[in-house]
């Protein structure tokens, strides 16, 4: 928090009108001018208000929108728990969705082999699929799987979770991931497919799925919506 006590009214000021909803959510910040005269105070103090807001992502602020109240993600994915994306989207009482872009099986690529420790030439089951919350895309999935689950999804209800259609087919039990996240800015097909903004932000989960036996069995790389999912976890002191 700014030392400068001008600066920390304003941030009071604006906090307590988004508290009021007098400022709602993808609304934007009055003017400079109109805010330092509401608080008595200058527009260099109002500017470094706002700047710590952006900073704290209380707002955000771009070229072409000005600074707006930042809207708040819908979704929360947990980082320390295996749940599905299905379950997230209708934990939070909308109508999950899927989209099927396609559904084959592959040679597996020489990356492939490493990540699932497959022998070379091995045939795997490859699932593109865009899900969907009350028919709004939310996160691009690209799942490899090591084992023949095409004609599961073929025949059984598709909207199930691919975990369960694994399991189901392996009689194995998924119990654990190991996950790598990054950010992605912009990927044209995509970004195209989740109908997201070229100025908006991907978070990519990539994860590998294990047995109880610890045999890698899916390969998973997701993209999240950054303006619809935030992620969430507990860390515990060593």
């Amino acid at each position: 928090m700014s030392i400068n006590p001008d600066v920390n009214k304003v941030k009071e000021w604006i906090l307590t009108e988004i508290d009021k909803q007098q400022l709602k959510p993808g609304e934007s910040l009055p003017s400079l001018l109109s805010m330092a005269r509401a608080c008595d105070v200058k527009t260099d103090d109002v500017q470094g208000a706002i700047h710590e807001l952006v900073t704290e992502q209380i707002v955000s602020e771009n070229f072409e929108e000005g600074v707006r109240v930042k809207q708040s993600q819908p979704f929360f994915y947990p980082l320390d728990e295996l749940m599905s994306v299905g379950q997230m989207i209708t934990d939070k009482g909308y109508r999950e969705g899927t989209v099927f872009l396609s559904l084959d099986e592959e040679v597996a690529s020489c990356d492939d082999c490493r990540v699932m420790n497959l022998p070379e030439g091995a045939i795997i089951t490859v699932i593109e699929r865009i899900r969907t919350a009350d028919d709004q895309p939310v996160v691009y999935c690209l799942d490899k799987v090591s084992e023949n689950v095409l004609q599961y999804f073929c025949t059984h209800n598709q909207q199930t979770s691919i975990l369960k259609a694994i399991e189901k087919e392996t009689q194995q039990t998924i119990t654990y991931a190991e996950t790598e996240i990054e950010t992605v800015s912009y990927e044209p097909y995509i970004s195209e497919a989740l109908d997201a903004d070229p100025h908006e932000g991907l978070m990519l989960l990539r994860q590998v799925h294990y047995t109880t036996e610890g045999r890698p069995v899916l390969y998973s790389l997701n993209y999240f919506k950054g303006s619809l999912v935030k992620f969430r976890t507990v860390r515990k002191r060593l």
